[in-house]
């Protein structure tokens, strides 16, 4: 049937264009990538074995990724993007002004995270478990969340040392690294075990008591008069 001059469109034969379809399949490889690399690993599992979980052939998988390695990096700064949107939620982010601003920024960050056992295992598994069990590249890819969080560390530290209240010969780039290590113990066996109730407070309260005790710059005494 022709169309008369200005009058309507007819409709198209075949399947209707679906609105968002190319996200709808990126986030559900993604979703996929998370569950099968939390559990099986990086490297054991296959691309085939994704595209199954996230219900799609391999030529669709292909069609909105190039690679696995490519779904590694997507699913690397997706933990990472959800683990600060949680830190800047609880303003862990914003500079401390005093000794005990500081051990509420701390304290407030190994609570995030512990928090993250219960509401995003996942994601911790993969920034955890899955970055010390690769070697290479990729897990120095992995370990970005490490380093994230230990660059915010590092950053309340100098604040501190810059205002004075924190002491000037800290090693602020060594010493973030090591209060983040003190609670990767506790996060590891929440992850690996499922278990919740994980006594996220003992390993909070150690790393309090280490930036209250270890840190603080000297008071100053004054000199006895002659």
């Amino acid at each position: 049937m022709s169309r008369t001059p200005g009058g309507p469109v007819p409709p198209r034969r075949g399947r209707p264009p679906t609105v968002g379809l190319t996200e709808q399949r990126r986030e559900q490889i993604l979703s996929a990538a998370m569950d099968m690399f939390a559990v099986r690993g990086y490297d054991g599992t296959t691309a085939a074995q994704l595209a199954a979980h996230a219900g799609m052939g391999m030529g669709t998988l292909y069609r909105y990724f190039g690679s696995k390695r490519e779904i590694l990096d997507q699913v690397v700064d997706r933990c990472v993007g959800e683990m600060l949107e949680a830190l800047e939620r609880r303003s862990v982010l914003r500079p401390p002004d005093s000794p005990a601003g500081l051990v509420d920024r701390i304290r407030d960050l190994s609570e995030v995270l512990f928090g993250m056992v219960a509401s995003a295992p996942r994601t911790l598994r993969l920034l955890l478990v899955e970055a010390n069990s690769i070697e290479d590249e990729r897990g120095r890819r992995l370990m970005r969340g490490e380093r994230e969080l230990a660059a915010i560390v590092a950053r309340l530290l100098d604040h501190g040392i810059a205002d004075g209240w924190l002491r000037r010969d800290l090693d602020t780039s060594a010493l973030s690294h090591a209060i983040i290590a003190l609670t990767w113990p506790g996060l590891l066996r929440g992850v690996s075990s499922g278990h919740r109730a994980v006594d996220a407070d003992r390993y909070t309260d150690a790393v309090v008591g280490l930036v209250t005790f270890g840190l603080r710059a000297p008071s100053r005494v004054p000199e006895p008069a002659r």
